[in-house]
């Protein structure tokens, strides 16, 4: 037999669990508290519904009303004598004998202390990260010439708000200047914390940082250090330019973006060579070094272009391709090199408008001109 022919039990269901109930007519008159809401407020039976929440006249929000007026549901909060209640007032009709309001009171308290503790920790961490935000953009080289030897272009775009790509350019001593590429696996704090710990290393070594052998092995015994998950990891692409001999040093370690050279001699048509070097990126799985180091010979006016895989693999799911090669050579080719700034910022932008809003990766472009 349906509970609804059982009266009583339904009775005693109602009196007896933890939910605060009660019942109002439409003259806003208590004719029924259960056993919890009498424990709470105390017995207010036939007296008006406001008196119990300590009001001299109706509610502004009377949601007991307002369920009866459109036979529907009404939600609302209630702060009393250090207390937060959510309150839902539902219509009931006896035919024949007026209408009704039932009203289920849920003491949520404890919820909004959490949530508002919630609340805080998250506006701290969004300071935190807008701050460190700030810190990695500063990080970051300006556009500008560098010793009489090398003017800078770059462009960048975080998929979050703080990113795992890196780019730095520095004095090794009057005749040399290093300059990278990176990327950390990842995305977020983990990866920005990492970025900082590579340029402080290379930045840290001075003189040292134009033996590439010993970069690396300071970057690989540091790694090491940190105890990392061996999924993580970091690819750099690091070079070292003389700006007498007009010499340029490569290594790659496991940066799966090859540099490219942009010969200036032809603005029409400009010449562009992709340098192939290989090496095994930074991780916990290596522990020493054992890559290729190549060797050019360039000219006054010659580009060099670096860039992250986010460039490359940023995918349509419209068109269902990436970027890819043939989208930075055509943006090379649409662009010219005669204006560095232009066509760092027009791959990062022709990239972004490729991928949409399926943008999953950073992207950072560094241009470095010879003079």
């Amino acid at each position: 037999m349906p509970i609804s022919k059982h009266k009583n039990l339904m009775y005693q269901i109602i009196e007896n669990m933890t939910g605060m109930a009660r019942v109002m007519d439409s003259d806003n008159n208590i004719i029924y508290m259960n056993k919890s809401m009498i424990d709470e407020f105390g017995d207010c039976i036939g007296k008006k519904c406001y008196t119990m929440l300590c009001h001299d006249d109706k509610c502004q929000l009377c949601i007991g009303e307002k369920s009866i007026e459109t036979s529907d549901a009404q939600i609302k909060e209630l702060r009393m004598h250090g207390k937060v209640y959510r309150i839902m007032a539902s219509p009931a009709t006896e035919t024949g004998k007026g209408k009704y309001s039932i009203e289920i009171f849920q003491d949520i308290t404890e919820q909004k202390r959490l949530e508002e503790q919630n609340r805080k920790h998250y506006e701290k961490l969004k300071g935190d990260i807008e701050f460190a935000k700030q810190i990695q953009r500063k990080a970051l080289p300006e556009d500008r010439v560098y010793w009489n030897a090398v003017r800078t272009y770059s462009a960048y775009l975080p998929s979050e708000d703080l990113s795992g790509d890196l780019f730095d350019i520095v004095k090794v001593d009057d005749d040399n200047c290093l300059f990278y590429i990176a990327d950390v696996s990842g995305h977020g704090v983990r990866s920005a914390l990492l970025t900082i710990f590579l340029r402080q290393v290379i930045r840290g070594m001075k003189a040292a940082a134009a033996d590439h052998v010993a970069v690396l092995n300071e970057l690989i015994k540091g790694f090491r250090d940190l105890n990392l998950d061996k999924e993580q990891f970091l690819s750099l692409l690091y070079g070292i330019y003389n700006k007498k001999t007009r010499g340029l040093s490569l290594i790659n370690a496991g940066h799966n973006c090859m540099p490219i050279i942009l010969e200036n001699k032809n603005s029409d048509n400009p010449k562009i060579t992709e340098i192939e070097i290989k090496g095994m990126p930074i991780c916990s799985l290596l522990s020493e070094p054992n890559h290729e180091i190549k060797t050019l010979q360039m000219e006054k006016g010659d580009k060099i272009l670096l860039y992250t895989d986010g460039v490359t693999e940023a995918f349509s799911r419209e068109k269902n391709i990436e970027f890819g090669k043939a989208g930075l050579e055509g943006v090379i080719r649409q662009l010219g090199v005669q204006d560095g700034k232009r066509l760092a910022e027009g791959i990062i932008e022709e990239a972004k408008k490729h991928a949409g809003k399926s943008l999953t990766d950073d992207m950072a472009v560094l241009i470095l001109e010879l003079l």
